[in-house]
């Protein structure tokens, strides 16, 4: 079991090797690219949750103006109890 370094020597300089430095920058630049996507994503992720809570707010506000009021059990003692026609019997009008 004998080696020979020359032979060893040589097949290893014939054999074509990459430079990691090529892949290196290849890479980096891959990522880079990866994470600029990541970042518009969740840019437009947060524009559209936004949107959404400043138009639920915008609706649930306009929605709470535009319901009519029923009048409760207390009616008797409103603004509008003098306009009763009650009220009116009881001054003889």
């Amino acid at each position: 079991m004998t080696r020979n370094l020359d032979d060893l020597l040589t097949t290893l300089a014939q054999t074509p090797m990459e430079s990691p430095a090529a892949t290196f920058e290849t890479g980096v630049w891959a990522r880079v690219e990866s994470l600029q996507g990541e970042r518009t994503a969740t840019r437009l992720r947060v524009g559209a949750v936004a949107m959404a809570l400043v138009t639920g707010l915008t609706a649930g506000a306009f929605g709470a103006v535009a319901v009519p009021r029923p009048a409760g059990d207390m009616a008797i003692f409103s603004a509008h109890a003098g306009l009763s026609p009650l009220a009116q019997l009881e001054t003889g009008r």
